[in-house]
């Protein structure tokens, strides 16, 4: 039940989204990146490999009402989630896996000349595509059998520079659990939780 009230939330939004009038917004197309971190602290650290969790990549389309700043985007990119164990057990496994996220956000910019500011909240729907762990047939088999949906909200803000470049950190938190066999003992996975910081930067042309 619960699932299938986020999605229909999602339905809502998305059409309230494609509401917008067209005819009186700026839309570009983009490209979008991000990586994954455990730590937040805004130093160079946060680039180093040892903080990050995976990554994602790919087109955006974004539609800005012009005046207001307000508008949506969304989002279909390729991701990388990867797990480090601190405290390896006899019986401990798990596996990295890829996976394909459509974020679907709302958007409000303030613009402060050649730099601006913006803010962003939406959902998201993730389907695993992939497991590295999965080495031979019978791992190929249970690996897609464990595909599934997760579905989630999320949220961000950060700083535009010259129009065309968008720096920002982006909070993601799964509302489902539906890769059930990779949520173990938080004790034994370092990475082990549903909520996940990403820096991201998303170009538009």
């Amino acid at each position: 039940m619960k699932t299938k009230f986020s999605l229909s939330f999602a339905c809502l939004l998305l059409i309230s989204i494609l509401n917008i009038s067209t005819a009186s917004a700026q839309f570009r197309f983009g490209v979008r990146g991000g990586i994954d971190v455990s730590s937040t602290k805004l130093n160079t650290d946060i680039f180093k490999a040892s903080n990050q969790l995976g990554f994602q990549i790919g087109p955006t389309a974004e539609f800005i009402v012009p005046m207001s700043g307000f508008g949506a985007d969304i989002a279909v990119l390729y991701g990388h989630k990867e797990y480090k164990m601190k405290d390896k057990q006899a019986d401990g496994s798990l596996s990295d896996y890829n996976y394909i996220s459509v974020p679907v956000n709302i958007k409000q910019r303030i613009s402060l000349g050649l730099v601006g500011i913006f803010f962003t909240g939406g959902v998201y729907g993730n389907v695993k595509v992939g497991d590295e762990g999965a080495d031979n047939v019978g791992d190929v088999i249970s690996a897609y059998k464990h595909k599934n949906f997760i579905f989630g909200l999320g949220a961000g803000a950060g700083i535009n520079v010259f129009r065309h470049l968008d720096v920002g950190l982006y909070f993601r938190g799964d509302l489902t659990n539906n890769y059930s066999y990779e949520y173990m003992d938080a004790e034994t996975f370092q990475n082990k939780k549903n909520q996940y910081w990403t820096v991201g930067v998303n170009y538009f042309f």
